[in-house]
């Protein structure tokens, strides 16, 4: 038997709770913030922090637009930032 190649699952996105994996809409995930450390200080355009920031405005956008779409269908969900 030949042996198999296994991959590391370092590119893999974070898995998402059991509950939201089941739910046919589920909640969007926050992107992760980078630590301090992890940028490098050189100035690069873009640098890790914008390209969060980037991530936390998709994020805040598809968070919305679940809201909207939880309030229409009714749920009566209510996820992070509920409040508004």
């Amino acid at each position: 038997m030949r042996g198999r190649l296994v991959r590391s699952g370092m590119n893999r996105a974070p898995a998402r709770p059991a509950a939201a994996r089941e739910a046919p809409d589920p909640l969007p995930l926050p992107p992760v913030e980078p630590a301090l450390e992890d940028c490098c200080g050189s100035g690069c355009t873009p640098c890790i922090f914008d390209l969060y920031h980037d991530a936390y405005d998709r994020y805040q956008v598809a968070l919305d637009a679940w809201h909207a779409r939880q309030a229409l269908a009714g749920t009566g969900e209510a996820g992070p930032d509920s409040s508004g």
